[in-house]
């Protein structure tokens, strides 16, 4: 094992590793095979450690051994800690992502202060490599899917991924390896628990003994196809694409309806993966999104932290934002107010020495809100349509009221008045 990794770090020229190290056998196998090699070789290896507050305090205890176990080996140790369980409840994903995400925002943390070129090593396995990819067939997935991982991606490292667990577990017991037992990995509460200790076994001794064979032989041809597919799919993204930026997709639903249904799927597949992950989309759910695509309404749907809408001739794909107008902003205005919402700095001062305190209220827009342009009455509504604003954003921008009356929307509508005067800007202006 420890020869393996030597040679990859050979071919690879690795100096800097920093190593994921949960505190469990496999992450404790990676971390002796790279002490040693360090010991040996001109190899300079960290510890990352992430501490997800789960298990009623075990993982507490996870994290104190893992610490005490880099002051026993002289490495620097990184740690830190999230509640996974909350984030996955306040944006609506699975834990199993939550902990993902939180833990790779911290490895990226750690790797972007760096100076030198440092490598991600993670302690994923052979046995890791195959429940995965029966985990994503069994919760619906494409071509891409079925793409094993790799052992390099970019500066992340697996090291033991041609390794199964049965050999990881020889290692540690030849080599008195020290390690902790997360004992949530033999209840089957998450899927991936269901597959390795139910499924798996179940295949091997019923159907198929050399499963694994056979699933990365799947996964080898899915790779060659996907690539294949991939420069197809980029050839009709190119017709397809309206706009693109890191927290929002705009796709042409007119040339979406010229291509078939795995077509579109695969396409946002790819688009969803840019901008987070498409790791808990299922069939379903890209159902529910080709439904947006053929409906004449104007529906919002979020699924796992992302929204999904029609605007104007568009299939909208953006990240959910909480809307700091949820709640309306009343305030009595003595003098100057100033303040910061969904990313737009409202500025108002008071010109009118009519009354000791003046009442404004900041709102979201809401139905029969009405303006007047050129006195003459016109719906809201109609005016933010007529402005070509996008449907999700409509909710988004703050709406002013002085005495019951609309006096400013955004920075896109402005009435006269002579009790206040208000400067609204978007923020990154």
């Amino acid at each position: 094992m420890i020869q393996k990794i030597k040679n990859l770090l050979e071919k690879f020229n690795i100096k800097n590793v920093l190593l994921a190290v949960s505190g469990g056998v496999d992450s404790m196998v990676m971390l002796d095979c790279f002490y040693k090699l360090s010991q040996e070789y001109k190899i300079n290896i960290e510890i990352a450690h992430f501490n997800h507050k789960t298990r009623n305090g075990q993982s507490d205890k996870d994290s104190i051994f893992v610490i005490n176990k880099a002051k026993e080996l002289g490495i620097l140790c990184h740690y830190s800690e999230g509640d996974m369980d909350r984030y996955a409840k306040e944006n609506k994903i699975s834990s199993e992502e939550a902990g993902r995400i939180l833990r790779h925002n911290f490895f990226n943390e750690i790797l972007n202060s760096k100076d030198e070129q440092f490598y991600l090593a993670l302690a994923h396995n052979l046995d890791d490599q195959v429940e995965t990819i029966l985990m994503r067939i069994i919760r619906g997935t494409g071509i891409d899917g079925l793409e094993a991982m790799d052992i390099f991606e970019s500066n992340l490292f697996r090291p033991l991924l041609n390794t199964s667990k049965d050999e990881i577990i020889s290692y540690a017991k030849k080599n008195s390896v020290d390690y902790v037992q997360d004992l949530t990995n033999f209840e089957n509460i998450y899927l991936r628990n269901k597959i390795r200790n139910q499924l798996i076994p179940l295949i091997k001794e019923e159907y198929n003994h050399n499963i694994y064979d056979s699933i990365l032989s799947l996964s080898d041809l899915a790779k060659s196809q996907n690539q294949s597919l991939t420069r197809y799919l980029d050839l009709l993204k190119n017709k397809i694409l309206v706009s693109k930026d890191e927290l929002k997709v705009e796709l042409s639903i007119n040339e979406l309806k010229n291509i078939s249904d795995y077509e579109k799927i695969e396409i946002i597949r790819s688009e969803i993966s840019d901008l987070s992950s498409n790791y808990n989309f299922t069939k379903n759910h890209y159902n529910e999104i080709l439904k947006i695509i053929d409906s004449n309404s104007s529906s919002i749907k979020v699924i796992n932290g992302l929204v999904f809408y029609k605007s104007f001739k568009n299939l909208v794909i953006r990240i959910d934002k909480a809307n700091e107008l949820a709640n309306e902003i009343n305030i009595e205005l003595l003098d100057h107010y100033q303040l910061l919402v969904n990313s737009y700095l409202i500025d108002i001062e008071k010109i009118s020495n009519d009354h000791e305190f003046i009442n404004v209220k900041i709102r979201k827009r809401k139905n029969g809100d009405k303006l007047y342009i050129n006195a003459k009455e016109r719906k809201l509504k109609d005016f933010l349509i007529d402005k070509k604003v996008d449907a999700f954003e409509r909710d988004f921008i703050p709406v002013i009221e002085l005495n019951n009356k609309i006096v400013q929307v955004g920075d896109i509508y402005k009435r006269k008045n002579n009790h206040i005067n208000i400067n609204v800007r978007r923020d990154n202006e």
